[in-house]
């Protein structure tokens, strides 16, 4: 047990820890009833360099077991570095999977989302959507691997609208996801978007994230997350790539 709180201690002060839920995909009837996971962090260092990081990640389920399933997440981080802020963000979905055939290989899926960012003067920028998921391999030694393909409508609402008018566009939605269990309780997930302009697909945002996750104690889980953001039209004074390499602990419940 000592071993235990030593490793968790070292992990909460010396690295930079952020709100993540994980990314798995999820099967109508693989976990019945309600359940969720949640991810906290703490992260502080003093000296040469002054940084604090402070992050909630929580998710909710129900599944109903035969025809449908529900799910919600919510996270939000803030940081600061020597006094500067540099991380400033919420960001909330919630999604609703009806089961389409007998074996659940196809579903449909309705979503709503909300998010904002702080340091991409994002004041908020709300969507709705609705889509396909298609189970196109399940199995043991494979893992299953998921296709979605649907659409969705966003309002962008800016910080500064004279410098970056605000927006309101129809995407193609498009996704492919995998997972994985490998020794009993360890899980390799992949998620990667391709979200297209209807009327311009030249103007796209995309992501890729790889995680990891390993079980500690009980239930609570690390998990090590990669994660690489492309946006090909960004707001004015906004890089269009991101990366993030990320440590974060879950409690599964």
């Amino acid at each position: 047990m000592h071993r235990i709180f030593t490793f968790l201690l070292l992990l909460f002060t010396s690295t930079s820890l952020f709100a993540l839920v994980s990314i798995a995909p999820v099967d109508i009837g693989s976990k019945r009833g309600l359940s969720g996971n949640v991810s906290g962090a703490l992260s502080s260092k003093s000296g040469n360099t002054e940084k604090n990081d402070y992050s909630l990640g929580c998710r909710l389920q129900y599944d109903q077991g035969t025809d449908y399933l529900a799910w919600g997440i919510f996270t939000y981080d803030y940081g600061t570095s020597n006094g500067t802020k540099n991380e400033d963000k919420t960001y909330a979905h919630v999604r609703y999977i009806h089961a389409i055939d007998e074996n659940k290989n196809w579903t449909g899926e309705l979503f709503v989302q909300s998010e904002r960012d702080n340091i991409k003067s994002i004041n908020a920028r709300s969507l709705t959507g609705a889509g396909l998921r298609w189970r196109f391999f399940n199995a043991d030694e494979w893992g299953k691997g998921y296709i979605g393909m649907g659409g969705l409508f966003e309002k962008i609402n800016y910080a500064n609208p004279q410098i970056n008018p605000n927006e309101d566009n129809g995407r193609l939605n498009s996704y492919l996801a995998y997972t994985k269990s490998f020794m009993s309780s360890s899980k390799l997930n992949y998620l990667g978007y391709f979200q297209p302009k209807f009327n311009d697909p030249s103007d796209y945002v995309s992501s890729q994230t790889m995680e990891l996750i390993i079980p500690i104690f009980g239930t609570l889980n690390l998990s090590l997350t990669a994660k690489y953001s492309y946006d090909s039209h960004p707001p004015i004074g906004v890089v269009k790539e991101d990366r993030a390499y990320i440590t974060s602990l879950l409690w599964v419940f």
